[in-house]
């Protein structure tokens, strides 16, 4: 994650939603973009495409900071954009996979960026949305409550699955 502390950050942000203007778009682009990197390499986008969906992320958060209902909502509702970036590149990856008759690994749903790795081996063993459920506790540092309005589900639930998957891969190791 990113080095800036939270409280920076608040006030970064807080400063470019009451002017949005270059600077402080700067400022913030500055902060988040390291953040955002880590999201979608995390998920397995190359540095290049990691970089082009970054910025068209906070491209589209600086057309749309108005539509912002709540500052303290503020990283969900980013991430949630950068989640539906990630889902319209894939969309696109597997049009192209399609025509290009590429081979079957760059195009599978089973490919998996931590091949190789500890975090690999643990994470492949799990359904994808739990996976995306690890990624973001463990990878991406969110918060409960973030994870909840990102995934548009009770916090309780998160809770609860979150314990469930780490025991259930706890015992798979053993």
């Amino acid at each position: 994650m990113s080095s800036v502390a939270p409280a920076n950050v608040d006030a970064v942000l807080e400063q470019f939603v009451a002017k949005p203007n270059e600077e402080h778009f700067a400022a913030l682009f500055r902060v988040l973009a390291p953040q955002l990197l880590v999201y979608f390499r995390a998920r397995g986008c190359e540095a290049g495409v990691a970089e082009d969906l970054t910025q068209e992320v906070m491209l589209t958060l600086f057309r749309k900071v108005d539509g912002l209902r709540e500052l303290g909502l503020f990283r969900p509702w980013l991430f949630r954009i950068a989640k539906n970036e990630l889902l319209q590149y894939l969309r696109q990856q597997g049009r192209r996979v399609e025509t290009l008759n590429l081979p079957d690994e760059l195009g599978s749903a089973n490919w998996n960026p931590f091949a190789g790795l500890a975090l690999g081996e643990w994470l492949a063993c799990l359904p994808p949305g739990d996976r995306e459920l690890l990624l973001l506790r463990y990878v991406d540092g969110f918060a409960y409550h973030e994870i909840s309005e990102l995934l548009e589900m009770p916090m309780g639930t998160v809770q609860w699955r979150v314990f469930q998957l780490k025991k259930r891969l706890a015992e798979h190791f053993r």
